[in-house]
């Protein structure tokens, strides 16, 4: 057995005994906290201003669109349509033959709308093009692409929650995502991001042995990845496969709004899966929660609530008899003002993005960024939930915040790889990334 006490000032993010003196680790795992141990262990003394806390866990990310976006020409300061054109004008083809570009957001163009095929033609010089919005929900294709993909009928060439069709466009090489990967883990792990929870609604058998090749480059946190609801054939809930833990089933309420989510939650459960059900609005809170209440998840599992941007107090009041977690994310207030302030009544702002009404209510929270829609970066998350730009009444305490942005407590059972020395120069674990 190897033990190591970590002494000096240690943040456990646990209300019953928030600071402590002490960690004592065994095999990589924490034994105790505020231990009297003092002889026969190997002492790490930390040095003034350190401090001992737990890492940061993304609960909401979708690690193949992160990388993907780093692989591809950045659109994320174009202002207009007009801008957005001169920009990919200077796009290259990558490897496959095709031009691939990310990060416009449509609200925050002059025009407020997606760019058509037809404008794409004009400057993608014949070649095969798809962008890729910053929410990842909309792709637009030019007419070269349209054709390579059997969809010359599409006029504008605009997809809406199209993996149908963009699953056929020519896939990334795995050694530039893992190039991506070895940039973007090092960058977390300055951060002090140690865990991620996958939540991509197509995963399949396929998705999640290319997280784990992925995760196989040095350096990476750990990872659960959700499976689609769909594709849950293969899996077990719980199951570490390759490295990578089976996580929730992921619900995606289509934009028809004719899923039978009733359906879909049960069969879930039935097959031991909990659900996770991305939910942005308030009729679709709503559907949701009427599919949960039908339908309790397996035994020792709690179903979860993605995003829960907009809710109304009697929806909260459901949510916390129902007993599940919401995974939310408040940078989305500093990164997307503009579209709230234009497009959602004073009313609306008060609900939107709740924190503080869902913890007086002792509902589980957790934070996200829901990269690469936002970056996934704890400290922003933090200061968004503490100095809200809107619905004052529904800021924390800093505490509270860091608490919701945490992988975990420093509680006994905790792995030592999910600690982080926090300093002025930044974050760097206690064990397994050194």
């Amino acid at each position: 057995m190897t033990r190591l006490l970590v002494r000096g000032q240690v943040h456990t993010f646990d209300p019953a005994r928030p600071l402590a003196s002490n960690v004592l680790l065994s095999d990589g795992v924490v034994e105790a906290v505020d231990s009297d141990i003092r002889q026969d262990v190997d002492t790490l003394e930390l040095d003034p201003g350190d401090i001992l806390q737990p890492g940061w866990r993304d609960d909401h990310i979708h690690l193949l669109s992160t990388l993907a976006s780093r692989c591809s020409f950045d659109l994320s300061n174009a202002d207009s349509v007009s801008h957005l054109l001169e920009r990919l004008s200077c796009a290259l083809p990558g490897g496959n033959g095709w031009i691939r570009a990310w990060g416009y957001e449509a609200s925050s163009l002059v025009e407020r709308r997606h760019p058509t095929s037809h404008e794409l033609d004009r400057t993608t010089r014949g070649v095969p093009t798809v962008l890729h919005d910053r929410t990842g929900h909309v792709a637009v294709v030019n007419t070269a692409a349209a054709r390579a993909l059997g969809i010359q009928s599409q006029t504008d060439g605009v997809l809406v929650e199209r993996e149908d069709i963009l699953d056929r466009t020519p896939t990334l090489a795995v050694a530039d995502l893992k190039t991506a990967a070895e940039e973007l883990f090092s960058e977390w792990r300055r951060g002090g991001l140690v865990a991620i929870t996958d939540a991509t609604h197509t995963n399949d058998v396929k998705a999640v042995d290319l997280l784990a090749n992925i995760a196989e480059t040095c350096g990476a946190p750990r990872i659960t990845a959700m499976v689609g609801v769909d594709r849950l054939d293969g899996f077990r809930y719980g199951e570490i496969r390759r490295g990578i833990q089976v996580g929730h089933a992921k619900v995606m309420p289509d934009v028809q709004g004719v899923t039978d989510l009733g359906r879909l939650v049960r069969g879930a459960h039935e097959e031991g899966f909990p659900v996770a059900i991305h939910v942005m609005d308030i009729d679709t809170l709503e559907q949701a929660l009427l599919a949960l209440e039908a339908s309790r998840s397996p035994i020792n599992t709690v179903d979860r609530l993605e995003h829960c941007s907009l809710a109304l107090p009697e929806q909260l009041d459901r949510i916390r008899k129902l007993g599940v977690l919401v995974c939310t994310q408040p940078s989305f207030l500093s990164y997307r003002l503009d579209k709230y302030l234009n497009e959602l009544s004073d009313v609306e702002h008060n609900w939107l993005w709740p924190l503080r009404s869902l913890i007086k209510r002792d509902i589980h929270v957790t934070f996200s960024s829901d990269s690469p829609v936002v970056p996934a970066d704890p400290d922003e998350w933090i200061e968004a939930a503490i100095s809200r730009p809107l619905g004052s009444g529904e800021d924390v305490t800093k505490d509270a915040a860091k608490k919701m942005a945490a992988v975990s407590t420093i509680t006994p059972g905790l792995a030592a790889d999910m600690l982080v020395i926090a300093n002025n120069h930044g974050c760097r674990p206690v064990t397994g990334w050194d």
